[in-house]
C-alpha cells in the first residue's frame, strides 16, 4: 500500500514540475534574442504580446463555462491531493516483526486511554499517536487530572504505562510527551 502510494507521491510533483519548466522555457524562449534561432514550427509570440490570438481567445469565451469547470475540478483534484499529502505521515497500521503482523494505531490509542483513565487521580486522557520516519513513535498524552490530585502523585503511573508501551511495542522507538492539565476548584458564589 505505501509503495504506489510514494510513487504517485514521486511521479506527480515530478511530471507538473516538468510541465512548468516547459511552459517556462517556451514563454522564455519566444521573445527576445533566442527567438531568431529557433525552429519554424516553434511558436512566437505576436507582435502585440499576445500569448493567444484573436480567434483561440474567442474560442475560449465561447466555451467558458467548460474551461471553467475544468479548471475549478483541476484545482479541486489538486487540492485533495494536497490534504492527502498532508495525512500522508499518519499510518493506520504498523507493520510487525512477526510475518503477516500489524498493529492498528487506533487500538493503541485505546489501550492506552483505557489504562491511563484507571490510574486513580486522572479523571481522563486524549492519547494521540503519529508515526514518525525510523520506526519512531510520536505520542502525545493529555492527561487531564482530578480535582484533588497533583501531577507528582500521578507521574509514576504514567511513566509505567509508558514504559510497559515502549516494551509492547519492541521495534519501535516511543518519544513521549505528557500534558497535564487541571479542573479549577470551583470558587461558591455568593449573593
Amino acid at each position: 500500500m505505501r509503495q504506489p502510494r510514494a510513487a504517485v507521491n514521486r511521479i506527480v510533483p515530478a511530471v507538473v514540475g516538468a510541465s512548468a519548466l516547459l511552459a517556462g522555457t517556451l514563454l522564455v524562449a519566444t521573445g527576445g534574442p533566442v527567438a531568431a534561432h529557433l525552429p519554424a514550427w516553434w511558436p512566437t509570440v505576436r507582435p502585440d504580446g499576445a500569448l493567444l490570438d484573436p480567434a483561440t481567445l474567442s474560442g475560449l469565451r465561447e466555451r467558458g463555462v467548460g474551461v471553467l469547470a475544468g479548471s475549478v475540478l483541476a484545482s479541486g483534484l489538486c487540492a485533495l491531493w494536497c490534504v492527502g499529502r498532508f495525512r500522508a505521515g499518519v499510518r493506520t497500521r504498523l507493520p510487525l516483526p512477526v510475518p503477516d503482523g500489524a498493529l492498528r494505531i487506533r487500538a493503541l490509542v485505546g489501550v492506552l486511554n483505557s489504562r491511563a483513565e484507571a490510574v486513580t487521580g486522572i479523571a481522563g486522557c486524549h492519547v494521540r499517536v503519529r508515526s514518525a520516519r525510523r520506526r519512531r513513535l510520536d505520542v502525545l498524552l493529555r492527561v487531564r487530572l482530578d480535582a484533588d490530585a497533583t501531577p507528582a502523585a500521578v507521574l509514576p503511573a504514567v511513566d509505567a504505562l509508558v514504559a510497559e508501551a515502549q516494551a509492547a511495542m519492541t521495534p519501535y522507538r516511543l518519544v513521549t510527551r505528557v500534558r497535564f492539565s487541571a479542573r479549577a476548584h470551583r470558587s461558591p458564589h455568593v449573593r
